[in-house]
């Protein structure tokens, strides 16, 4: 119940005192003292009820508003990305000309406290890779984690989140910082109300975050919190199709001891910036003196040690084949999707290569 309703319930409540229960039985006009008394109490207890509440009506009104804020503030986000395919820069949080994209583009980037909203972006989402036109529809995972315990280590932690976007409660005190955890780089969700938390301190945990607005206190956790993960944010944004894909669905026919030519094409991922954009492999026996470039060949290129993969942006097929009938090729191309480890994009596709014989 609102605050303005229940002042208006008890006045209804005082009226209906007056001219019900005290209606007055003498042939004087008004209330006797004794009846006087006892309304005066009854509004003094009113009063003090309305009192005690107009605290916890005023913090729930904030804490609703801000939720709608950082509720538009995500979607403006998600909005930025599917037009830009990247997300914004978080910058120094202040609208000051610099590079700071979130607090151009969100509708209000302070919460109902009048405090500054947090921006945690997953760095490899904020910019585009050279070679490529979008980083968001191209990955398959980031580098950012939620995680809801304080080791970061159990199995309710969320992987593979875009942003997150956050308020520092009623307590002012953002206590919601990064930190780094088995998983890569964290960030720690804790439930309302747990005590002496505080992973926002300064620049290390807290990146561009305002310095002014740190406040070092341990104290219950408040935080009001809302994420997106790299899935939710790539169907919000309209990314269609394969995240990597072979290109050429057949691959032309050839005659033996002729000169033949092909090009095998991959698209989307996320490409490397030099040396090739992607990594290469095949599967499969082919007619003799062909030559595959780059010339990785493997009975197993799932099982490949990536580093033995060759680079280049396509494959290229050459050379005067001495054999002759139909031999299938299974073609691998992998991204740079994760540099570190081995979680990159893969994709496959097997190509029926044909090379006629002698006189036809």
């Amino acid at each position: 119940m609102e605050l303005v309703d229940f002042l208006r319930l008890n006045l209804s409540m005082v009226s209906d005192i007056k001219n019900k229960v005290f209606t007055p039985h003498h042939d004087g006009a008004g209330f006797t003292l004794i009846e006087l008394a006892i309304v005066l109490i009854i509004i003094g207890i009113l009063v003090a009820l309305g009192t005690a509440l107009i605290g916890p009506l005023t913090k729930r009104a904030k804490y609703n508003e801000t939720k709608d804020i950082a509720d538009a503030a995500v979607e403006s986000v998600i909005s930025y990305g599917a037009s830009n395919k990247k997300l914004p820069l978080q910058g120094d949080f202040t609208p000051d000309g610099t590079i700071d994209e979130f607090v151009e583009i969100v509708r209000n980037p302070r919460d109902a406290w009048t405090k500054t909203l947090y921006y945690i972006a997953d760095s490899d989402l904020t910019s585009i890779p050279a070679g490529s036109t979008d980083a968001i529809c191209g990955r398959k995972t980031t580098g950012l984690t939620i995680c809801r315990d304080a080791a970061c280590t159990v199995t309710t932690n969320i992987n593979n989140v875009a942003f997150v976007v956050l308020s520092g409660g009623g307590n002012y005190n953002v206590q919601t910082g990064i930190i780094t955890c088995p998983a890569g780089t964290c960030v720690r969700v804790f439930e309302v109300d747990t005590p002496n938390i505080d992973d926002c301190t300064d620049a290390v945990n807290c990146p561009g975050y305002p310095a002014a607005e740190m406040i070092n206190v341990e104290e219950p956790y408040d935080d009001i919190v809302k994420w997106v993960t790299l899935n939710e944010l790539r169907i919000k944004a309209g990314c269609v199709g394969a995240q990597l894909k072979i290109l050429n669905n057949e691959l032309p026919y050839g005659f033996q001891g002729s000169s033949y030519s092909a090009i095998v094409y991959a698209d989307g991922g996320v490409p490397f910036s030099s040396g090739g954009r992607y990594r290469w492999c095949r599967q499969g026996t082919a007619p003799a003196e062909l030559t595959f470039t780059p010339d990785t060949f493997s009975t197993d290129c799932s099982g490949l040690s990536e580093v033995s993969w060759g680079q280049a942006d396509n494959l290229t097929i050459s050379g005067r084949p001495t054999d002759s009938g139909t031999f299938n090729l299974t073609f691998f191309v992998r991204d740079n999707n994760d540099p570190v480890a081995n979680n990159d994009n893969v994709a496959q596709k097997t190509l029926a290569l044909t090379i006629n014989p002698y006189g036809e």
